[in-house]
């Protein structure tokens, strides 16, 4: 195979690599689970300096759709809270406190109120259901489009580097790019599907509790219509 060649294919599949890569980030940060990579863009102004989360707090999963952020240093606790704000305002922030029992130099039982941020991601409603089914397609559109450009691409470049060449190389050359296409675009269609049927559940989940929510309170509400219909009886005799 000629060296340009086999450039251009590697090429192709760096690029193919890289925006299946991206459509999965953009995915990830449509949060509707907790993801780790939706932590990643928040920085923290600290003492005048940016920092990335991880150099100031330790973050863990609570559950499928909470994380527990704790700064290594209390005072830095407002200072990460307004920085995730910042990257994902549809978050919900709680600031609560672990209790921690320790032991001082001497061996004397110490103990100390821990404060850390509890994340909870967004309930997906219906209408941030709509946003999210919308956002996927916008990203899957827009990476599909960039992937097939670079295949269109990178096919007239190695048509023009394989003239003359043998038939069958010229055959194994076009399998070759046909076969890295197949293989990324099915990447790219399990990242949609997956994100797609995530969101599923998670509107099922909320329609769900919703659902049981109307009807504690329109109980509720049966509950003191009855009485207040007693009462009355009671009043007119």
């Amino acid at each position: 195979m000629k060296r340009s060649v086999l450039h251009d294919y590697n090429q192709l599949e760096e690029k193919l690599t890289g925006y299946v890569a991206m459509l999965n980030f953009k995915f990830l940060n449509l949060c509707v689970k907790a993801e780790e990579a939706s932590l990643l863009p928040v920085t923290v102004n600290v003492d005048g300096a940016s920092k990335k989360l991880e150099e100031v707090a330790v973050t863990a999963k609570k559950d499928e759709y909470r994380f527990i952020i704790v700064p290594h240093i209390d005072e830095d606790l407002e200072a990460v809270g307004r920085s995730i704000l910042m990257s994902h305002p549809d978050f919900k922030q709680d600031v609560e406190s672990l209790h921690i029992d320790a032991h001082d130099a001497e061996g004397n039982p110490i103990g100390r109120d821990v404060p850390y941020i509890l994340l909870t991601m967004p309930e997906v409603d219906d209408e941030r259901y709509d946003f999210l089914k919308q956002a996927v397609d916008t990203f899957y559109q827009q990476s599909k489009t960039l992937m097939e450009k670079s295949v269109s691409e990178a096919k007239g470049l190695i048509a023009m580097h394989i003239i003359g060449e043998p038939e069958e190389e010229i055959d194994g050359i076009n399998k070759a790019v046909e076969k890295l296409n197949d293989e990324k675009s099915e990447q790219r269609e399990k990242l949609r599907a997956e994100k797609l049927q995530e969101i599923e559940e998670a509107h099922k989940k909320w329609q769900t509790e919703h659902a049981q929510d109307e009807h504690q309170n329109n109980g509720i509400h049966g509950e003191n219509s009855g009485r207040s219909m007693r009462f009355g009886s009671e009043e007119e005799m």
